[in-house]
């Protein structure tokens, strides 16, 4: 049950449930599993001689959400050396994390396809980042690769290992 308090509403935190298991600390909090889109998602901590089950979430319009999801996608690669944006069932997306763990490389690995409508919306915004629709999406060290061809033209020519 939701309560509507002006531009933020309160959730259960049992409503609050990650849709993602991943280190990224950025990434959990902010996308969750509920039916309206959220940007930013901001947690208040609980309050004395207040019931400890509320949260209060801002919600905000959907250009908040891309823009801070386009924030959230930058500080993402920013700090990790390698991250690949993939889908489960895509044939490129496995070629990537095969060639990764042929190099001795633990990628952070998004699969889109997992992230329920959270999916779309943050492969659209990749695209707006990168000019680029389709998965995989490659970065090392904070900068884009770009897909499986990319990935394989440089490691064919020696150039992906000094990368890493």
């Amino acid at each position: 049950m939701a309560l509507g308090l002006g531009n933020a509403v309160a959730l259960p935190i049992s409503n609050l449930k990650p849709s993602l298991k991943l280190s990224s600390s950025s990434f959990t909090k902010l996308l969750f599993s509920y039916s309206r889109p959220f940007s930013c998602i901001n947690v208040s901590p609980p309050m004395p001689n207040r019931i400890p089950t509320l949260a209060v979430v801002r919600a905000f319009s959907s250009s908040s959400f891309r823009s801070c999801l386009e924030d959230t996608i930058k500080k993402t690669v920013a700090e990790n050396p390698v991250v690949i944006y993939s889908k489960t069932w895509c044939f490129y997306s496995s070629e990537m994390k095969i060639l990764f763990k042929k190099l001795g490389v633990d990628p952070l690995v998004f699969e889109l396809d997992e992230l329920g409508p959270q999916g779309p919306q943050l492969q659209k915004v990749l695209e707006r980042i990168t000019g680029q629709h389709t998965v995989p999406n490659v970065f090392i060290g904070g900068k884009r690769i770009g897909g499986c061809t990319d990935t394989l033209k440089l490691y064919r020519k020696g150039e992906l290992e000094p990368l890493l």
